[in-house]
């Protein structure tokens, strides 16, 4: 499923967040840069900040419909959002939901804050995902073609379905 990139960096940024080890900024300055966020620079107390921001965004992922719009809603306030249309470095004009000039946290609550509601507005609430292997505590922004997915990667889903298997094929004990 393709969403469109500005919104999607949003909503997968968010992901990594929650996914991210707490304040690591070299972690925090490759995941930004990675989805093209003006002037990724980080300090570890960007990090830090954000890393709360992350625990902030995860009920997101998990939450039933209703809910979720309702905690997305709540980020947005949070996050401050006030769309505005920019161009900077060369770039078409492009929707910014916090000022440029802004502080990286700022810029980055309302980057993720927005590609979540988009999402949500959009009707692909239900792609933001939680692992369903046990004790996985990895999110995820499901893009599959069918929106079906169930698990952060392979390892998982073979973890679970290996698991499945064998206790299928023990014999009953007595």
């Amino acid at each position: 499923m393709q969403f469109s990139t500005y919104l999607a960096a949003g909503a997968h940024v968010a992901a990594g967040l929650v996914n991210s080890p707490p304040a690591d900024d070299a972690y925090l300055a490759g995941l930004l840069d990675s989805y093209d966020v003006h002037q990724p620079g980080t300090t570890p107390a960007d990090a830090a900040e954000l890393a709360g921001w992350g625990r902030r965004l995860r009920p997101a992922f998990g939450a039933a419909s209703a809910e979720q719009a309702a905690l997305v809603d709540a980020l947005l306030v949070a996050a401050r959002c006030r769309p505005r249309l920019v161009s900077h470095d060369g770039l078409a004009p492009h929707l910014h939901y916090a000022p440029v000039s802004a502080a990286l946290p700022a810029r980055v609550k309302a980057l993720t804050a927005s590609g979540l509601a988009h999402l949500i507005a959009d009707g692909h609430g239900g792609r933001l995902g939680c692992c369903q292997r046990d004790g996985c505590p990895v999110v995820f922004v499901d893009t599959s073609r069918n929106g079906r997915r169930r698990f952060c990667g392979v390892r998982c889903a073979n973890a679970v379905n290996v698991s499945r298997f064998r206790a299928r094929r023990r014999p009953p004990t007595c």
